[in-house]
């Protein structure tokens, strides 16, 4: 089993080799919008949000297409940081989003915590990230989404997300919820035309109906004025 230090240095290197992938293009004439999380967000292989069941309706895409229909150009990018999830020092895995922070993004979403199994300094260490996330994007608005299955881990989102004075994407209603999740055997299709059947491990992560779900609430986020 790869160790958390490891994971780190994995990344770290794959961001130096493979630079042009981390190279962000964000513009002053552009919305800027970048996507935070694990699986749900964006899965290397897929190259979105693990099960949707098509390229452009996970909820980061559904999103970037309702921001396009307000603001026109979007520059959008989604990054899978599980590694902060997994790490017993989940502070010292900052840096690795340092390539996608930058002061002209108007929006940050964060998706994580589904994969974290120590909860102890849990809410501690969510807010030190959307600190960290503040200093380095100080004009973007933070929107950190609930959690998916687990209830506690969505009250402790919710209370990071008070007490840092950001805005909160609450998936409160559909946590267990069978029909925003997926099924074992659904087809979802690649960009270069291939499919995937999604496997009966990966069956509980939301299906269409539950990335739906997601992008409405964030959305109702961002054209909330409170």
């Amino acid at each position: 089993m790869i160790s958390n230090k490891e994971a780190y240095l994995e990344e770290k290197l794959k961001q130096v080799t493979d630079y042009y992938n981390y190279d962000t293009q964000y513009k002053d004439n552009t919305y800027n919008y970048l996507a935070i999380g694990n699986s749900l967000t964006k899965i290397t292989s897929w190259d979105r949000g693990i099960c949707s069941t098509q390229p452009d309706n996970d909820y980061f895409h559904l999103v970037k297409s309702d921001l396009q229909k307000t603001y026109g150009e979007v520059t959008a990018y989604a990054y899978n940081f599980s590694v902060w999830e997994r790490s017993s020092s989940r502070d010292t895995t900052l840096d690795l989003i340092d390539v996608y922070l930058n002061e002209k993004l108007d929006l940050v979403t964060l998706q994580l915590g589904e994969n974290a199994a120590d909860l102890s300094n849990y809410k501690e260490d969510m807010k030190n990230l959307i600190e960290y996330i503040k200093e380095k994007a100080p004009k973007a608005t933070i929107i950190l989404i609930g959690d998916f299955w687990n209830v506690k881990k969505n009250v402790l989102r919710e209370q990071a997300a008070m007490d840092e004075g950001i805005k909160f994407a609450d998936l409160s209603e559909i946590i267990g919820e069978k029909e925003y999740q997926s099924k074992t055997g659904t087809a979802c299709y690649l960009e270069d035309g291939s499919t995937v059947k999604v496997s009966k491990e990966a069956a509980a992560h939301p299906g269409d109906k539950g990335m739906k779900y997601i992008a409405d609430s964030i959305i109702s986020q961002i054209i909330s004025k409170q």
